[in-house]
């Protein structure tokens, strides 16, 4: 079957697709260039993934490594390239020699504003008016469009669509959206769009099968970049991160939340120079700035220096902190997730964090934990809390899916 943006929509049954060759059947490649990582995944019709990996550890100095399923990371690039520099040689030498043919591209866009509430196939419009939301997300927003124009000068002519991370909290309430500052900024825009709505989004598919398909969950993405989703029935009912992604949870080098008369005082500190201050909001803050060592949970906590145990203190307080204003804004908490890199893999992280909430009624399964269980409270704890691994690459491929009008049923 042969699929292309103009095919009339088919329906492809999980059985048959399973029959076709990955050669025969043109995949779907999933881009999300993040802020200093590049994740790729190649899925068939059935949405079976054939193909994954990442760059990691692009920009601030680091030296960039790709990282394959069951292979040691390899060096990719220098310290001096950036997103843009990597992504042609990424696809052209990595991952279209062992694709094969590609149906359609997607691409994850961290800020969608108040135009974009839906993946939109991209078009020469579309692209401005990304491109035009970059100053909210000056961190994401160029990497995704990076992506967007390597994948189109790779592929000519191959659907390229746009996932938006806002749109998952386009149903946030409008007194948790919009900010204490005459309403007519909120008519310009300026209101709370939150973030990492693709992984939200996929924690949301998986909550039926943890028996959660109801209730009010609070979910936890937590990587370089960090934030908080409060969800009742698997919708978006309020987000820690605001504006932009500067709000919200202290990161890898994010601040989070700050006392607006702060930034104030280093705009006049800095006279007036709003690029030095966007800088230090962006790059040398969060885990970074406050260690002075390193924007990355897994050096702070292999480290002994004391100013690195207090980033990784002042991260799990703010953590704790946060989940309780989410659950105080659902009227209650059911249960609680865990998403991301640091989510899914740093265990005394969680260890630290779900000790503090016992009081909520979440009580430690410390073997469970340390084992990376999905579970992580005992059997008889009130309330569970779950490790969901982030896939926002499968959310990405299925709205190409839809998009290419291929629809995949049981």
């Amino acid at each position: 079957m042969t699929l292309d943006a103009g095919a009339k929509p088919a329906t492809v049954s999980k059985k048959d697709a399973t029959q076709m060759s990955d050669s025969a059947c043109p995949g779907l490649l999933a881009l999300n260039c993040g802020s200093s990582s590049i994740k790729y995944a190649v899925f068939a019709p059935d949405m079976r993934r054939t193909l994954s990996g990442l760059v990691e550890a692009i920009g601030n100095g680091q030296a960039p490594r790709l990282v394959r399923p069951g292979e040691r990371p390899v060096p990719f690039g220098a310290p001096e390239h950036t997103h843009k520099d990597l992504l042609p040689k990424l696809i052209e030498e990595i991952i279209l020699p062992q694709a094969g043919t590609i149906a359609g591209v997607g691409h994850r866009v961290v800020h969608g504003g108040d135009r974009f509430h839906a993946p939109v196939a991209i078009d020469d419009r579309n692209r401005a008016e990304i491109a035009a939301l970059s100053p909210l997300a000056p961190g994401h927003q160029p990497h995704n469009l990076a992506g967007i124009d390597a994948a189109k000068a790779a592929l000519p002519g191959v659907l390229q669509v746009a996932c938006f991370d806002t749109a998952f909290h386009a149903n946030v309430p409008a007194v948790r959206r919009e900010m204490p500052l005459p309403r007519s900024y909120a008519k310009q825009g300026l209101i709370r769009y939150g973030f990492h709505g693709l992984s939200y989004e996929h924690v949301a598919d998986t909550l039926p099968r943890l028996g959660l398909a109801e209730g009010r969950v609070v979910a936890c993405h937590l990587g370089n970049g960090s934030s908080i989703s409060g969800m009742i029935d698997g919708v978006s009912r309020w987000t820690s991160m605001g504006f932009t992604p500067l709000d919200g949870l202290m990161m890898g080098q994010r601040p989070g939340r700050l006392d607006p008369g702060a930034m104030l005082w280093l705009l006049e500190d800095f006279a007036g120079d709003t690029a030095k201050l966007s800088s230090l909001l962006y790059h040398k803050c969060g885990l970074s700035g406050v260690s002075g060592i390193s924007g990355d949970m897994r050096t702070l906590l292999a480290s002994a220096e004391s100013d690195a145990a207090f980033a990784v203190e002042m991260f799990v307080d703010r953590l704790v902190t946060e989940i309780g204003g989410a659950a105080a804004s659902l009227g209650g908490i059911d249960a609680l997730v865990f998403s991301g890199g640091i989510g899914e893999n740093a265990s005394p992280i969680r260890a630290m964090a779900l000790s503090r909430l016992a009081w909520l009624g979440f009580t430690l399964d410390a073997a469970a934990n340390d084992a990376g269980a999905e579970r992580l409270t005992t059997g008889d704890s009130p309330r569970h809390a779950y490790v969901v691994k982030a896939d926002e690459e499968v959310v990405i491929a299925t709205a190409v899916a839809q998009m290419l009008g291929q629809h995949v049923v049981a």
